[in-house]
């Protein structure tokens, strides 16, 4: 069997064996059901630490270069209005066209497209259709 490079966990959770990074499988819309702006985000990610979300405590807002990674236009998926994205079809499909990062300036916060790859400034209280991918891991080239 070939070696995949993304990997079912089998809870919820994908690992990504190019970048050492584990993935949650649902964004926080998809899990809690509802938008959130980055701050709730930060706070139910903190919420996910709590529970223990797949067996870990230590889930994050993925920086920009982390959620770079799981793009490429050669993926294929659909987020929640069934339009195309470009996230690797393991994930779970009808998640956002785009996702929070960590980065912060003031009152605005960096979102990533899902749809074109490119990152933009958003009011990090924004009530958008905006949600956050957890993830877990330091991001290194695996050999």
């Amino acid at each position: 069997m070939p070696d995949e490079r993304f990997i079912d966990n089998g809870n919820e959770t994908v690992t990504d064996n190019k970048t050492g990074l584990t993935w949650s499988r649902k964004d926080s819309r998809q899990i809690a059901g509802r938008w959130m702006h980055l701050e709730k985000a930060e706070k139910w990610i903190g919420e996910m630490n709590s529970a223990k979300f797949g067996g870990y405590d230590d889930w994050r807002v993925p920086k920009l270069e982390d959620i770079k990674t799981i793009f490429d236009k050669s993926f294929s998926n659909r987020d929640f209005g069934k339009s195309e994205i470009h996230l690797p079809s393991i994930f779970e499909p009808g998640c956002a066209d785009s996702a929070w990062t960590d980065t912060v300036n003031a009152d605005r916060a960096m979102m990533f497209s899902l749809v074109k790859g490119r990152s933009s400034w958003i009011n990090k209280l924004g009530d958008g259709p905006f949600a956050v991918r957890p993830v877990r891991g330091t991001r290194g080239e695996r050999p």
